[in-house]
């Protein structure tokens, strides 16, 4: 009898001591969390048991487009249930649950994933400090190649925004806590979309801070939405992340202190025509132009290219050289080459259209002089149209596609151009990184490569790797011009599309919050009438009219 006396009672100490004690934190602080759940009855009891042990002021649960018991669950744990019997769509949950609260401190998590009251801890201690966010770290996924491109999406973002400390985290990511000051000034609609509120909260605060690690990816549960469907590239789910990226990145270049300047090009069409009748004067037609930008920042080796091309019958050779360049340019006339010579103007875009409004071949390769250039390469170029002859034939640099930490920023930013042809499966290529070959009827969209590649992969052009053509030392000598000209061609994709790029925003609910506005910052414009200097045919110079 006793045994089973005392054996009951260890019982009874035994679950006693098993039973969860309440977290300390500072009750100064009036502490909300936001809970948004569908159909998460089998998780959500735990998660609140977890987030009860906190003892928050305001506990609430946001019930979407459930059909079994989760309103009951998270009633029973004492939450506070704002129920929608149809579903909200990612986030919009988050933001009414904001709405709804009145708090000094947001703490926000998911229904489906079950976190031990003392990991959320250090986010509410953050604030508690004076931070404005504190971020859940994943920073694992910079060190792996090949990282997902919504995870390079965040890391350009962080980066463009003078944030690169904060590498990829983001409010994408539960679980995160804000500043009632802070969501003020965002706004709680911002939350809709998690990228879009973590930029303007970058915007509006350097308070903030990555305080911890969860590593919840892994306990993420697979969801049909996640897994690509017909011969499009991306979920839905994906392809709503995408969007949210673009609407996040759409703010940055709208409101964000960027300093983007564009340039337009106003051709003097007479002289454009004289200019073609001179060049055309003693040339023969070849199936393949090969338009070359020159300016001071030539490499060497480009005359010996150019001498093997000229023997070529198949690429007819058109340098346009935009810098003095007097060394290379007595050698062109030595070697008898014709060649353009550019005022006013030293950019690879305006270069670029004025090649192909001479050029008539079927195709045009278009090259920058920086870049080490082997007729080899040309070759494989050329052989790469003959056997796709409706196809962007680019720069293959599948090499450079390493871990974030590794490869050049530019190319996190890049990923999210080549996702708008969603019929490709292509990670590196850009039309900023010559060389690229295209057929001439696709040539004559030509304004600036930037704009350029967004119109081609808007209309899903077939792309076709061409040889490795080695252009880390032009990344490393021009990063900075090609993440402004980059950004740039976003602003260009935003005019032409949505403020998401074209993409979906999976059937969020928007209209149930206030409406987001902020203002757009106007663009600075540069307007350019460049002219030629002269053209040298080998026989005669045409001077300038």
């Amino acid at each position: 009898m006793q045994y089973f006396q005392r054996k009951n009672q260890n019982r009874i100490k035994k679950k006693s001591s098993q039973q969860k004690l309440p977290v300390k934190r500072n009750h100064e602080y009036r502490l909300a969390v936001i809970v948004p759940a569908m159909n998460e009855e089998d998780t959500l009891g735990a998660v609140l048991d977890e987030i009860n042990r906190l003892n928050p002021d305001e506990l609430i649960v946001i019930v979407n487009g459930s059909k079994d018991q989760t309103a009951s669950v998270a009633s029973e744990k004492g939450a506070t249930v704002i129920q929608f019997h149809y579903p909200l769509g990612n986030d919009v949950g988050r933001a009414i649950g904001a709405e709804a609260a009145n708090a000094d401190i947001y703490l926000f998590t998911d229904a489906d994933i079950v976190i031990k009251a003392e990991q959320y801890v250090p986010f509410i201690v953050a604030i508690e400090n004076g931070e404005d966010v504190s971020l859940n770290s994943i920073d694992w996924i910079t060190h792996f190649d090949k990282a997902d491109t919504i995870s390079a999406g965040r890391y350009f973002l962080n980066h463009i925004q003078g944030r690169e400390d904060l590498r990829a985290e983001n409010l994408l990511t539960i679980p995160h806590a804000m500043s009632h000051h802070v969501l003020q000034e965002i706004g709680v609609s911002a939350l809709v979309n998690p990228m879009l509120a973590n930029s303007m909260a970058l915007q509006k605060t350097k308070n903030i801070t990555v305080p911890f690690t969860i590593d919840v990816l892994k306990m993420n549960k697979p969801r049909k939405n996640h897994v690509a469907q017909g011969n499009s590239q991306l979920s839905t789910a994906m392809q709503r992340m995408q969007g949210d990226t673009l609407e996040a990145l759409h703010y940055i270049v709208h409101h964000g202190d960027l300093d983007l300047v564009d340039t337009q090009v106003v051709w003097d069409e007479q002289e454009l025509e004289q200019c073609r009748e001179a060049w055309w004067e003693d040339q023969l037609k070849k199936p393949v132009s090969f338009v070359v930008y020159i300016d001071d920042h030539y490499d060497a080796s480009l005359v010996t290219t150019i001498a093997q091309l000229q023997r070529n019958e198949t690429v007819e050779v058109i340098p346009v050289v935009a810098g003095e360049c007097s060394v290379l340019c007595w050698q062109l006339e030595q070697m008898k080459q014709p060649y353009l010579r550019l005022r006013q103007i030293k950019k690879m875009g305006p270069a670029f259209e004025l090649g192909q409004r001479l050029s008539r071949g079927d195709y045009c390769l278009f090259h920058h002089g920086f870049i080490p250039l082997t007729i080899y390469h040309v070759a494989q170029f050329v052989e790469q149209a003959i056997a796709h002859p409706s196809a962007l034939i680019y720069n293959d640099q599948e090499k450079l596609f390493t871990s974030l930490e590794d490869m050049p920023v530019f190319f996190s930013g890049q990923r999210l151009v080549t996702m708008l042809n969603q019929t490709a499966s292509v990670e590196l290529a850009s039309l900023l990184l010559p060389p690229f070959l295209l057929p001439k009827n696709k040539a004559k969209q030509i304004g600036t490569p930037e704009t350029m590649q967004m119109d081609l992969l808007l209309e899903n052009i077939p792309m076709v790797a061409g040889p490795a053509v080695n252009v880390q030392p032009f990344l490393d000598k021009f990063d900075d011009k090609l993440m402004h000209d980059l950004l740039l061609g976003f602003r260009y994709l935003f005019s032409k599309t949505t403020v998401r790029g074209g993409f979906s925003d999976e059937g969020r609910r928007r209209e149930l919050l206030p409406n987001l506005t902020v203002e757009k910052s106007g663009l600075k414009i540069d307007r350019w009438e460049p002219s030629l200097a002269y053209v040298y045919t080998g026989t005669s110079q045409h001077a300038d009219t």
